[in-house]
């Protein structure tokens, strides 16, 4: 993979891609945004905290992120677990009914 100049508060960087699915520029851009935002936030702290603070921001995002997917999945698999029960229900009364009338 090639690498791609990438720049985030005002610091070049060459970075090699991690995903194709994911451009490093869109990735680059998110966190230049959040840096921007704790910088205006906090006019006199240092760029390593301000660096730290964004991952610690992006991090936390990302945590909100899946757990609300496993809560979706959870969810999901419940709603399918009360179908297939109300399927076989279903089946047995169907079935029941078919060995009564022979």
């Amino acid at each position: 993979m090639t690498s791609n100049e990438i720049t985030i508060c005002g610091k070049v960087y060459s970075v090699k891609p991690i995903s194709s699915s994911i451009s490093m520029e869109e990735v680059a851009t998110l966190v230049n945004v959040k840096m921007k935002e704790l910088l205006e936030a906090k006019s006199k702290t240092s760029m390593v905290d301000v660096a730290v603070l964004t991952a610690l921001n992006l991090g936390h995002e990302l945590i909100e992120l899946k757990q609300g997917k496993k809560s979706e999945g959870e969810q999901l698999n419940q709603h399918l677990d009360g179908m297939i029960q109300k399927l076989k229900k279903s089946l047995d009364i169907i079935e029941k009914k078919r060995v009564n009338s022979c």
